[in-house]
């Protein structure tokens, strides 16, 4: 069965941004490793409802380079 695309979209991530990810999909909710895909909708949720919030490290996105 293919996947709807009328529902589902994707994005490419470097190496460096998966591995990060993938950290992140095991700390975000602790007791509870979420999928990628999960991690990701709930960073841009809560990116969504508090959009004046600082992120990364000083107050900055963490880009693939730290």
């Amino acid at each position: 069965m293919m996947t709807d695309i009328n529902k589902y979209r994707n994005i490419s991530l470097t190496h460096t941004v998966y591995s990060k990810l993938d950290k992140l999909s095991k700390t975000i909710t602790p007791g509870i490793t979420l999928s990628k895909a999960k991690t990701v909708e709930a960073l841009v949720s809560d990116r969504i409802a508090n959009p004046h919030k600082q992120g990364g490290k000083n107050g900055k996105f963490i880009t693939s380079n730290e």
